[in-house]
């Protein structure tokens, strides 16, 4: 823009934000520490004058506003600083609950969009009864049937026919329940096949809304995270979530995540048959 367009668009921009702060002229005066007379210079119709970098900095301070937003750099009129501390929110997660609100609110706010989904064991909505009670048993502010009726209202979630869920997952997580190793050490070795075959099924019958693909640990690595359409996304810490609002952060992190499509060792429309294939060879260990 030229100089007076830039001036233009000044007046109006200065005009609408002394307007929502409620704030007199008088009273914008007195607050930024300026003549009431500069004020009106710079708001009458026609004229070209911007003020200089001080008295800019004045205006701004005291109208809680970004001073590339008036000037027509930017879109956004908060402050810088504010801006940046909104860019990334720290939410608290309810640790021992297997859905908690926020992800209950985001998958609502996401109805109609694709939501992609790198869990940080097995997918929530499609485990079973067993593996959340033997998850939560030892926290007994949440009971397993409580948890139990959370998943289950988030698989009706994914069966509605506007819902798009798409799950990537390491091979690797998988062979490791499977042979019970690490924290599902304790876990029955049925209570694991039970919840293989139950994830096969899953597979079968929710395909191709929700789309599980397998990919190796050893040629890559995720944390684990959700993204909601183009509109948030949730990085897991374990007791917090960085979220992210929409932007260049949510596309980097749908990169990363179509990377581990693109590379999966197992596509979603074999899932199926793996898990039935690793539920064959975990019996057969068994004996």
């Amino acid at each position: 823009m030229d100089k007076r367009q830039t001036a233009i668009l000044f007046r109006k921009r200065l005009g609408d934000a002394i307007l929502q702060s409620g704030l007199s002229k008088s009273a914008l005066a007195d607050k930024a520490g300026l003549d009431r007379s500069a004020i009106s210079q710079m708001l009458k119709e026609d004229s070209t004058t911007l003020p200089n970098g001080h008295s800019l900095a004045l205006l701004c301070q005291a109208l809680n506003i970004s001073s590339d937003w008036l000037l027509g750099l930017a879109d956004d009129p908060r402050p810088s600083s504010q801006v940046l501390e909104q860019a990334v929110e720290l939410t608290p997660s309810q640790r021992w609950h297997p859905l908690d609100k926020n992800i209950i609110r985001w998958h609502m706010e996401a109805l109609g969009h694709k939501i992609r989904y790198i869990p940080s064991s097995l997918p929530t909505p499609m485990k079973t009864s067993a593996v959340i009670n033997y998850e939560f048993d030892i926290h007994p502010s949440k009971t397993a049937d409580q948890a139990q009726i959370i998943t289950d209202e988030q698989l009706s979630f994914f069966r509605r026919p506007e819902s798009e869920l798409e799950i990537a997952l390491s091979q690797q997580t998988l062979q490791d329940f499977a042979e019970g190793n690490g924290v599902w050490r304790g876990l029955d070795i049925k209570d694991r096949l039970e919840q293989i075959e139950k994830l096969s099924e899953y597979c079968k019958e929710l395909y191709p809304g929700v789309r599980l693909h397998l990919y190796d640990g050893r040629s890559f690595y995720s944390s684990p995270i959700l993204v909601f359409g183009h509109m948030r996304a949730a990085l897991y810490l374990g007791q917090r979530y960085f979220v992210f609002p929409k932007g260049e952060r949510v596309f980097a992190l749908i990169r990363h995540f179509d990377e581990l499509v693109r590379g999966a060792c197992v596509t979603s429309d074999n899932t199926a048959q793996w898990l039935e294939n690793l539920a064959i060879e975990t019996k057969k260990n068994r004996v």
